[in-house]
């Protein structure tokens, strides 16, 4: 497909909360809340675009479909609460050529 990259993947996500600090004066009277880690199927598509000279363009669509344990300091209130993301990105990025890196190619075949 020459410069045009096309890719589906299928897989698993993981991710880690970090505990957080509620705002002043909330309801619950919590200081911070805390997200259980959170496991679940992902999907993705997406294509690279080859501009040349090692730089390409990226772009993808990913879906998650995750769940997590919501807690406050407080002990007053947990609540299971799906997360379940579309995260779509735009990139530019280069790809290094380990030759050009350890000088192995010579000179004749940059041609």
């Amino acid at each position: 497909m020459g410069a045009f990259k096309p890719y589906v993947g299928a897989g698993v996500q993981w991710i880690h909360y970090f505990k957080s600090k509620t705002p002043d004066g909330n309801p619950l009277a919590a200081t911070s809340v805390d997200f259980s880690d959170s496991f679940g199927p992902a999907l993705q598509a997406g294509f690279d675009y080859s501009l040349g000279n090692g730089w390409y363009l990226n772009a993808d669509v990913k879906k998650s479909w995750l769940d997590t344990k919501v807690s406050f300091d407080n002990g007053a209130t947990i609540v299971n609460q799906k997360v379940d993301p579309l995260t779509v990105s735009l990139g530019l990025g280069y790809r290094f050529n380990l030759d050009d890196l350890f000088l192995r190619r010579s000179v004749t075949s940059l041609k």
